[in-house]
């Protein structure tokens, strides 16, 4: 495997190593799946904590047809773009410490530097995270999608899931899976046709043009980045192996909650009752999110970049004590302004309009 002169070289494991980590991937030590793979906490014979992912071999059908070297190709993605300079050191991104590359046995895994705690989806609709967390991880997870975008060429996710997402001791949010990454360092090439997609993808947190076009829109991440946020504010994991094909889209499970509001955003309808008790609430961030979230799921012409999303959230009252920062107002100003939204909402995807999100006069 081919590395930058510049990075760190991973360590090579067999896969006979990777067993011995993860007391021969047992249960006691599985965290969840990700796509055509599953995620296991680990230990070393020094006793460090590491997390170890593994890709078993496609068993859909045109995933294997077409796509026979799959795991062998993310893995081969994975290690170079987590030893690139530009990304090696940034806290949201997982740390990568070796590899395991056995092609003959289709036998692909990777060790992380991560003590895991759980995976976000797996926590979302817990107690175990108290509204300051919730805003914390939201506020982090915007950072280092914002710090992808950045990059020349920038980088895009396309896919921003929250079982995805690990946890740390420390409840830190850390991506730690990246199977439809594009740009950067790796190119603009896919892993999987566009057309593949739908076979292995989580339909809520697809951007809903790709189901208009069948291409990805310039601002897919802020689509699925919305639905988390959304996820961490109700308490409510709308992906993952409960989800059925006729279940409700998520925004618009949003969309019916805040139009049986009477279309006041003041009264929080989004947030679930038990978070507006605790400490750190307010309304005005309430209020903030339920526009960000409604502004992310519509046209990609007038959804936010990921750096003003940064700073909305950074100038949300729970990080600043007060009102909000001179640029989340502007924003709030310049989206009640806005005449794109109009008075209905089309029930299908890819095509939405949401009443515009104005504050209720005093």
């Amino acid at each position: 495997m081919d590395f930058s002169a510049d990075c760190v070289k991973p360590k090579k494991y067999c896969w006979r190593d990777l067993e011995f980590l993860t007391n021969s991937f047992s249960k006691e030590n599985f965290i969840g799946k990700i796509n055509f793979g599953k995620v296991y906490r680990g230990k070393t014979q020094q006793g460090q904590e590491v997390t170890v992912k593994i890709w078993l071999y496609p068993d859909v059908g045109r995933i294997a047809k077409y796509h026979a070297n799959y795991g062998l190709t993310r893995l081969e993605s994975e290690c170079i773009f987590l030893t690139h300079p530009d990304v090696v050191n940034h806290p949201n991104l997982v740390k990568l410490i070796g590899y395991c590359c056995e092609v003959e046995d289709h036998h692909f895994g990777v060790v992380y530097d991560l003590r895991s705690k759980d995976t976000l989806i797996n926590l979302t609709d817990k107690d175990d995270l108290t509204w300051k967390q919730r805003m914390q991880v939201a506020s982090a997870i915007a950072r280092v999608l914002a710090h992808l975008h950045c990059q020349n060429p920038p980088y895009s996710l396309h896919f921003v899931h929250p079982a995805l997402i690990m946890l740390d001791q420390d409840f830190n949010p850390v991506l730690f899976d990246f199977f439809m990454l594009t740009g950067g360092v790796l190119g603009e090439k896919q892993h999987l046709l566009n057309e593949d997609v739908m076979l292995i993808a989580d339909i809520p947190y697809l951007d809903n043009s790709f189901f208009k076009t069948g291409d990805w829109g310039p601002r897919a991440d802020q689509f699925s980045f919305a639905i988390v946020l959304l996820e961490l504010i109700c308490k409510h994991a709308f992906g993952g192996e409960k989800w059925k094909y006729d279940d409700e889209l998520p925004e618009l499970w949003a969309w019916t909650k805040y139009k049986h509001s009477g279309f006041q955003p003041v009264d929080c309808p989004l947030v679930h009752e038990s978070l507006k008790r605790e400490p750190g609430f307010h309304v005005f961030d309430g209020v903030a999110i339920t526009k960000l979230i409604f502004r992310c799921v519509v046209y990609h012409e007038i959804r936010p970049t990921m750096s003003q999303i940064v700073q909305f959230m950074e100038g949300l009252h729970f990080f600043t004590g007060g009102f909000g920062g001179t640029v989340l107002k502007g924003l709030l100003d310049k989206w009640d302004a806005d005449d794109v939204f109009s008075s209905s909402v089309k029930r299908e995807r890819g095509c939405f309009h949401f009443p515009c999100l104005v504050r209720k006069k005093r």
